[in-house]
């Protein structure tokens, strides 16, 4: 990277204007009349030639026989998460059939990816979505809304033992893991120009573990087979309450209302004390070898959202110069 010094220059009583670097003019085939386009983010002033065409990120996958699906669809992933434009998967031989499926799976896990080219020895994928048009924090506000649904269906799930609405939560965790890994990739990339990315990418992960802890509700309850009694009924209220907590937490980061953070902080005790509770209704019952690990799983969706709070909290603060509490 070339670094160039130019001192402001004042004309006209109004205008201020710098002179070009005479080789980049050149460089970019500059005329008199040319235009250029001038990009402010954070205070960082970026000028670029209106007519270059923005370089095309193309990246290239060697692979070797049959790889290990695991391993080969977290190489997807992290490869996903650096960005491409275009990535080109090629094998020496013919690429497998299970190869080719779990290349399909994971253009169907990620957001904006889709086949463009294929042959027996290499695969094109080619990223179709425009980033700019979908800023993270729409992504993240379309992740809180999937993750309040899930929390509410999983709670009529299990009072009304539907097994349906059930495994309907469970395969909503795929939709919330696209969304966490697009914010994942534009934040780390630095495409993405939203204020407080940072914050929205802590966000996006506190989301997908919420859902993850919600899928594992519904995988114990309908393992069990459906429950009843009082500790079923303890853990239902107990999953309600901790959704109640994620709601308030979840509308006082968009909405910045800092006076009510603290009180959602606060409620760390509730949950804890209705999990003893459950415990206490279980011991020496058999319905215990569902409502204890069930427990600390709704325990975790609400010290989640009490992280959400402070996640709010933290960047209210990193955001104002002058506050009162």
């Amino acid at each position: 990277m070339v670094t160039y010094t130019r001192r402001v220059q004042l004309t006209g009583g109004s205008t201020f204007i710098v002179s070009l670097p005479a080789r980049w003019v050149k460089e970019t085939g500059l005329n008199k009349g040319s235009e250029l386009v001038l990009e402010e983010s954070n205070g960082v002033l970026t000028i670029s030639n209106s007519q270059a065409k923005p370089r095309e990120d193309t990246r290239i996958l060697s692979i070797s026989g049959k790889p290990n699906l695991e391993y080969f669809q977290r190489v997807l992933t992290s490869i996903y998460i650096a960005g491409f434009d275009t990535l080109t998967i090629k094998s020496s031989s013919y690429i497998d059939s299970s190869t080719i499926e779990a290349i399909s799976r994971f253009t169907r896990l990620v957001m904006g990816v889709e086949i463009f080219d294929e042959s027996s020895r290499s695969i094109v994928l080619q990223n179709v979505l425009d980033s700019s048009s979908f800023p993270v924090s729409n992504a993240v506000r379309r992740m809180s809304l999937n993750v309040q649904t899930m929390i509410d269906d999983t709670i009529s799930g299990m009072e009304n033992s539907d097994s349906d609405l059930l495994e309907s939560v469970i395969g909503r965790d795929d939709d919330v893991d696209r969304y966490q890994l697009y914010v994942y990739r534009e934040v780390q990339s630095g495409k993405s120009e939203q204020e407080n990315g940072t914050f929205y990418l802590i966000f996006s992960r506190i989301l997908e573990r919420i859902a993850d802890h919600a899928v594992n509700i519904c995988r114990i309850w309908k393992n069990a087979g459906g429950i009843s009694g009082d500790g079923a009924s303890q853990l239902i209220w107990l999953l309600r309450e901790s959704g109640k907590m994620y709601n308030e937490a979840v509308e006082a980061f968009y909405s910045k209302k800092f006076d009510v953070l603290n009180g959602i902080i606060g409620k760390k005790s509730t949950v804890v004390g209705g999990k003893s509770d459950i415990l206490k209704a279980v011991t020496g019952e058999r319905s215990a070898y569902t409502l204890v690990p069930a427990s600390e799983e709704v325990v975790r969706i609400g010290l989640y959202a009490t992280d959400i709070a402070e996640l709010a909290m933290d960047m209210m603060v990193a955001g104002s110069k002058e506050f009162s509490i």
